[in-house]
């Protein structure tokens, strides 16, 4: 068998064997589904890090939330723009929302969001802050304060979050965290290194808490995108078939909470993915990885 066929048939067994996967998850699914309403499981207040650029995930949850009736306690370090958007879901959804603008890598930072959030019913969290500098230097070359931020951000603020607030949530007997992870979690990114790092502290620290919690009436969700149209035209330099919009990402993943532990959003993602578990290497995966974020970013 030439090489090309060979090629076509790994994909064709791999597209096949993630249909499979698919359908059979499908059928448990519809065994197991829960009627209980989503603004009484999960409201009737929600925290979403995150959310004050208009064209983020954190604003997709947000309007999608909102559109449920659910009220928004919304968190960034943006101030303008997150008021901009509070005002924006206030006159489209006639919900309450309460903008606060924190920088989640001060030490104390959730004094004051305890304080914001004192009497209110949090049934919802979503943690989709994220922190990495834009000119993405490989590791070594990256300042030893901006890791240090990275960590600070990315990693104690999740933990903070999802401990203080699922502490609730354990009390009350109800509830759901969602954590905004990322494809590039799953492996050494390169380019990205720091926030690939930060990105697999999240989804290890997802699952775990999502097994732990099973039976306490708290739902745990790891989310994990691939390119997602985030960012303008900054990812312009990426194959287009491997992006996805943020709507689809975020129906998909609050569709799956309570269902499921982990969302890998669109076929494209969850075949990729097959693809590199299945069919590579860990060093294998790793290159292409890499090879694929050299050409995204023109690093090479």
């Amino acid at each position: 068998m030439s090489k090309r066929w060979q090629t076509w048939a790994v994909a064709g067994a791999a597209v096949g064997m993630a249909g499979a996967i698919l359908w059979q998850r499908r059928q448990q699914q519809a065994t197991h589904q829960d009627t209980t309403p989503f603004s009484t499981k999960y409201g009737p207040w929600a925290i979403v890090t995150g959310a004050a650029r208009a064209e983020g995930i954190g604003y997709g949850f947000a309007r999608h939330l909102a559109g449920r009736q659910i009220n928004l306690v919304l968190v960034d370090i943006l101030a303008d723009e997150l008021e901009a958007r509070a005002a924006e879901l206030r006159r489209n959804y006639l919900v309450k929302v309460r903008p606060v603008a924190l920088d989640l890598g001060q030490p104390d930072f959730i004094n004051r969001l305890l304080a914001e959030t004192d009497g209110l019913d949090i049934g919802l969290l979503i943690c989709n802050h994220m922190y990495t500098p834009s000119d993405t230097p490989p590791i070594l070359d990256m300042p030893l304060e901006m890791h240090h931020r990275m960590l600070d951000i990315n990693a104690r603020a999740y933990t903070t979050l999802a401990h203080t607030y699922g502490r609730q949530m354990v009390n009350k007997g109800r509830g759901g965290i969602i954590l905004v992870s990322s494809g590039a979690g799953m492996r050494g990114t390169a380019y990205t290194g720091a926030y690939s790092a930060n990105k697999a502290y999240q989804f290890m620290f997802g699952e775990a808490l999502w097994y732990e919690l099973l039976g306490s009436g708290v739902d745990v969700l790891v989310l994990a995108p691939g390119l997602t149209r985030t960012q303008g035209d900054a990812l312009d330099n990426y194959p287009a078939f491997m992006m996805m919009d943020v709507e689809p990402v975020v129906t998909e993943t609050l569709a799956g909470l309570g269902q499921k532990h982990l969302v890998i959003p669109g076929p494209v993602n969850k075949l990729l993915e097959v693809l590199s578990a299945r069919f590579m290497s860990r060093r294998q995966a790793v290159m292409t990885t890499g090879k694929l974020m050299a050409q995204g970013l023109q690093k090479e």
